[in-house]
């Protein structure tokens, strides 16, 4: 063969490679534009995920503090009736000492003040039966556990100075996963 056939074929090779190497770039681009699209995808859902959780901390934040509300209000209502009773047992006291020493007392005044103390002791124990019974059912709800308590595996290893990565490998969990589930934790100590 003669060289310049050689260089022809060497040409003729270099212009054929030429332009099958852009159809690979081609078939490259859409893996790439993919993989973007499934990141913003699982970053739009961990921002779901996260306001969500924010959502149910300030819920259960609130109910937290309508709990504690309604028990103040029982205990100060509870010492308003204790209060009534011992001023009511105090007139009683006092009224039947002034009608056995000085003058007789109608047995209807007796009577009444009777009547209200028995209805002051009636009240009273029905406010206390209904503190006992809100405090039974504050006590039967379940108190949820905390983030730390379910993934007690991934806060030992994170206690240890383990990185992100190495977690993930070792607790079968996804990186991105154990990502949130620290940033909750820091959350819910806050």
């Amino acid at each position: 063969m003669s060289p310049w056939i050689i260089i022809v074929i060497l040409g003729a090779c270099a212009i054929a490679y030429a332009l099958i190497m852009p159809k690979k770039n081609k078939v490259q681009e859409p893996e790439h534009h993919l993989v973007q699209e499934m990141e913003s995808t699982l970053e739009h859902y961990m921002a779901e995920i996260e306001n969500d959780n924010d959502a149910l901390i300030q819920r259960v934040a609130e109910m937290k503090g309508e709990a504690t509300a309604a028990d103040q209000r029982m205990q100060s209502q509870l010492q308003e009736l204790q209060r009534r009773l011992d001023q009511l047992e105090e007139s009683k006291t006092t009224e039947t000492d002034i009608s056995s020493n000085t003058i007789p007392v109608h047995s209807t005044s007796g009577l009444q003040a009777q009547a209200l103390v028995d209805s002051v002791r009636a009240d009273l124990a029905q406010q206390a039966s209904e503190i006992e019974q809100q405090s039974t059912e504050q006590e039967s709800k379940p108190v949820p556990e905390s983030i730390k308590d379910r993934y007690a595996e991934l806060f030992n290893l994170y206690a240890e100075g383990k990185s992100v990565d190495a977690i993930a490998k070792q607790t079968g969990i996804q990186r991105g996963e154990v990502q949130l589930i620290l940033q909750l934790a820091e959350r819910e100590e806050s």
